[in-house]
């Protein structure tokens, strides 16, 4: 067998381990969903649905673009992988504890702000190992934890059906997200040796940059889902979250093959990067095609929801460019063009939130979806045209 296609069938291993570990996570969610909304009610998941978009929010400041920046100081500085991640976590501590003292005047966590409160926390910590577990390719780690913990998250869910409502429900969730943290926690912390308990605050100005794209981009990706909660009924936010949450789990997909080797495409050549540009996007484009079908499939005769036409080819629409937009984040990343991209998904976060309440109010559903999709291929078009323009300049 030739050097080739060993390095093809070890690129192949390494991101099935990766895949699976993440695929475990999209099974667990459906199957989640299916008892909820088959046992009980669309309206319940909602009220679920509702509670995690807002949650996530605080979660995100928590983490403070905090993967995106491990994994390019991992691969500039290996020898301090532990004491930066760890500098890093007691850092962002900071920004927990002032979310923690924000979040508890929110009218809609009041009645269940120790749960909220526990739930970011857990958030925070879980988001933290992402880096090291990409870096260092432990994904047989991360398989293992998401198999087991989101086996017992079903099981428990199963339990408890007869008297499942939503405070229940959460608490199920948080006790399934201990679990992965104190797996986590009790692999990774074994290697720390000689590493020092130190705050430094100007990791906070380093990791900004690549916080504001993360935020940004988050509320640009999501923003269509929080109009929803102020236009959508209960039951048609729950269809909603699962019809995009399978449009997203394909679109993670991207992630999942990009992320074991973001460490060799930052220190590739430029012709070397472009090279694996193209690849990507071919893959994405081929994946776009597979999965729509496959998701009608799943949203018509599993879950017998009802979409129309239009809203099949917006998510299309979607799906296109997966693995382009990924990719040309992270090469704006390499180039240290990070101000540029908080620029750039600012300008286009605002053209999102101003444009997706007309778009959410008058269209319902395919108004959110037609959002998501404009604002997906606007920002592309302005990433490419100043990456060649960049790459033109030099």
């Amino acid at each position: 067998m030739n050097s080739k296609r060993l390095k093809l069938i070890a690129r192949f291993k390494i991101v099935t381990q990766y895949g699976l570990a993440q695929f475990t996570v999209i099974v667990a969610q459906l199957v989640l969903t299916l008892l909820v909304i088959k046992t009980k009610s669309s309206a319940l998941w909602g009220e679920y649905v509702e509670l995690l978009l807002w949650v996530n929010l605080p979660a995100i400041i928590t983490h403070f673009g905090n993967k995106s920046y491990l994994l390019k100081a991992f691969s500039e500085n290996p020898a301090s992988i532990y004491q930066t991640w760890l500098s890093s976590l007691l850092t962002r501590g900071l920004l927990y504890a002032v979310i923690v003292a924000s979040v508890i005047w929110i009218p809609l966590f009041k009645p269940y702000i120790l749960f909220i409160v526990i739930w970011i926390f857990l958030l925070y910590i879980n988001q933290s190992f992402e880096a090291l577990i990409i870096y260092h390719r432990d994904f047989k780690l991360s398989l293992f934890t998401e198999a087991f913990r989101n086996t017992l998250l079903i099981v428990s869910t199963l339990f408890c059906l007869p008297f499942l409502d939503l405070k229940l429900l959460i608490v199920l969730v948080l006790i399934a997200a201990l679990l992965k943290t104190i797996s986590y926690t009790s692999y990774y912390f074994r290697k720390f040796n000689n590493i020092s308990f130190t705050i430094d605050f100007s990791l906070l100005s380093v990791m900004l940059p690549f916080f504001i794209p993360m935020i940004l981009g988050t509320i640009r990706t999501k923003v269509d889902a929080y109009y929803g909660t102020l236009f959508f009924t209960k039951a048609d936010l729950a269809q909603y979250q699962i019809f995009t949450s399978l449009l997203g789990f394909v679109a993670m997909g991207g992630s999942y093959v990009v992320n074991p080797y973001l460490k060799n495409f930052y220190r590739a050549s430029k012709s070397l990067a472009n090279k694996l540009m193209r690849q990507f996007v071919k893959m994405g484009i081929a994946i776009a095609f597979l999965a729509l079908p496959i998701i009608y499939v799943v949203i018509t005769y599993v879950y017998s929801f009802n979409f129309s036409g239009i809203s099949y080819a917006l998510g299309l629409l979607f799906l296109l460019p997966i693995f382009l937009h990924y990719i040309l984040i992270n090469d704006f990343y390499k180039r240290d063009k990070q101000s540029q991209i908080a620029w750039i998904i600012g300008i286009f976060s605002i053209l999102q939130i101003f444009l997706g309440y007309f778009f959410v109010k008058n269209f319902y559903i395919e108004g959110a979806l037609g959002i998501k999709v404009l604002g997906q291929w606007l920002l592309i078009a302005c990433l490419l045209v100043f990456r060649k323009l960049q790459l033109k300049a030099n």
